[in-house]
């Protein structure tokens, strides 16, 4: 886990327009692909560079006096726990088990409920497009990483800061924020707004003008918190079409995150393996390209140490696999995937999804794997 931000972020996924007017148009989301697109030959590192040269010379405005609006919900509502759980299931998957980069994803979350021009429920601004493949206000709810199982642990940790979120805690650091992204990348929106903090390798931006002003988040919650399919495997809030749980008083909802995900079961010219999350991975690319030298099938796969309840070589979960390297030379195959949440990659091609999870489970038979 990267020490401020997972990697997966908002890297360029807020699409409505930033013009200080209450009109709504959603585009094509931008990634840092884009520009690669036009030269498959460019590197990816070029367009990082490119993207960091950009933010660097974006000059910082000041916050100015205007403080984020506390949220208190009642925490014996009936949307209390769905609530808890959406805002927890954005911390941990766009910040990871930081607590600092948190908090400024929650005051995101917040603000934008606060503000006319999204909906003014936590889980309808947190799963707002996670409906359509692309589209979506934050990348995990539609790029599979919800099949990703955090911690225990973590997850009780992500909980512990979003009760406090709507309990009335704020994030001074990052105003009145509504979007953020990433250093390596350079949306075409970040340049129409205000950009006023840095959490952690991320930048985040408020509208210009009055839009961006307090006077604008006047906004008030509705309670109104829908049943999240997506979140039925974490959250016990979600398990159900009613909502009901019970839990002692004082204490927060939790599900054992033992998923009944499917084993891998090894084979020859598999290798099982324990990696260590943070940076990009690269390492491990090269751990897969030595440890598979001279065999004309091999596949390494990984699960993050700090994690092995939840995913081991002695329990090969599938569902919780951080990293693969799959070479073959029968078929002319090799693949390189990481668990963006844990490794931060340039491109979200290298990212572990619902999409190319099938390479897992790979042998050799191209017919299943398409």
């Amino acid at each position: 886990m990267l020490p401020a931000f997972a990697a997966a972020g908002l890297a360029a996924c807020f699409l409505l327009n930033a013009k200080g007017t209450v009109e709504h148009h959603f585009v094509p989301p931008p990634t840092v692909t884009d520009a690669a697109a036009r030269n498959l030959n460019e590197p990816v590192q070029v367009v990082v560079r490119d993207a960091l040269m950009a933010n660097s010379v974006t000059p910082f405005v000041a916050l100015g006096n205007d403080r984020p609006i506390p949220l208190r919900v009642d925490k014996e509502s009936n949307g209390y726990l769905r609530a808890l759980d959406c805002l927890a299931s954005a911390l941990i998957y766009e910040a990871g088990d930081d607590r600092h980069g948190q908090a400024a994803v929650a005051q995101v979350v917040l603000n934008r409920l606060h503000h006319p021009a999204f909906p003014h429920s936590i889980c309808k601004v947190v799963y707002q497009g996670s409906e359509r493949a692309t589209g979506c206000q934050f990348t995990f709810t539609c790029d599979g990483a919800l099949g990703r199982m955090p911690s225990p642990a973590a997850w009780r940790r992500a909980q512990k800061t979003a009760a406090d979120f709507l309990a009335g805690e704020i994030d001074p650091t990052v105003g009145l924020a509504t979007h953020y992204h990433t250093e390596q990348v350079h949306p075409y929106w970040s340049a129409t707004l205000d950009k006023i903090a840095k959490v952690g390798d991320h930048l985040f931006f408020r509208w210009r003008g009055s839009w961006g002003r307090k006077a604008a988040f006047g906004a008030h919650y509705v309670g109104d918190e829908p049943y999240q399919l997506k979140l039925a495997a974490l959250s016990l809030a979600h398990n159900t079409a009613d909502g009901t749980v019970t839990v002692a008083a004082g204490t927060l909802p939790t599900v054992e995150l033992t998923t009944a995900a499917a084993t891998l079961t090894k084979n020859p010219g598999e290798h099982f393996i324990l990696v260590d999350g943070g940076g990009d991975g690269t390492g491990l690319a090269m751990q897969g390209l030595n440890e598979c030298i001279g065999q004309t099938y091999c596949k390494v796969v990984g699960w993050d140490r700090r994690s092995q309840t939840n995913g081991a070589p002695a329990r090969p979960l599938i569902g919780t696999v951080a990293f693969l390297y799959v070479s073959d030379k029968r078929t002319g195959v090799e693949i390189v995937l990481w668990d963006c949440a844990r490794f931060n990659r340039p491109v979200d091609t290298q990212c572990l999804s619902d999409r190319n999870r099938r390479w897992i489970t790979f042998q050799g038979d191209l017919s299943r794997a398409s």
